[in-house]
């Protein structure tokens, strides 16, 4: 009698343990920690350094007359749609507020140049995105290769190649327009 006894409570032991890995399995992992400040701050610099390319690409859409300039803004206005919309997805998940729009200082500066007409917007556009573009690429480096959020990371380094391509495309229209690699217009 004893050994039956034994013999339940292993199979209940057995079974309870069968039951307590299934339902670790269904949990989220211990390290699904919130993402740390600086990752939460990438996401936020990102989503308005991401609606502040949208807008400057379909404002060279509207403005421009150049066919290689509206060729990158339209590449610029998709590709950055397309990785707004996975960087919302990933900070609705990782509950990080995202800004409604780009920062006030590029807003002004958009406007300068949006102001412009003619040859003069496309330099002043191809510079602007020169100099944004520098500036994602080192965005994006940085929290590819330290970031300590595992998604966030990931979406840095997805993201990185067309940050990159956009950035030399930049540049060569850049150089066929007559301007020094400079790429900043202030």
């Amino acid at each position: 009698m004893s050994h039956r006894l034994i013999a339940r409570a292993a199979t209940c032991a057995l079974l309870l343990a069968f039951a307590f890995a299934a339902s670790a399995q269904d949990s989220p992992p211990a390290s699904a920690q919130p993402p740390s400040q600086t990752d939460s701050d990438f996401m936020r610099h990102a989503a308005a350094d991401g609606m502040a390319e949208v807008r400057m690409g379909q404002m060279a859409l509207q403005k421009s007359s150049n066919g290689e300039v509206k060729k990158l803004a339209r590449r610029i206005v998709t590709d950055h749609t397309r990785a707004n919309t996975e960087l919302k997805k990933l900070a609705d998940a990782e509950h990080v507020s995202l800004p409604a729009g780009p920062d006030e200082e590029t807003q002004q500066n958009a406007a300068t140049i949006g102001a412009l007409d003619a040859a003069a917007f496309d330099r002043a556009w191809t510079a602007a995105m020169v100099g944004d573009h520098q500036k994602a690429v080192e965005l994006f480096t940085t929290e590819a290769g330290s970031g300590s959020d595992p998604a966030t990371q990931a979406f840095a380094k997805k993201t990185l190649p067309t940050l990159k391509t956009h950035l030399e495309l930049a540049q060569r229209l850049q150089e066929s327009l007559g301007q020094s690699a400079g790429g900043d217009t202030e």
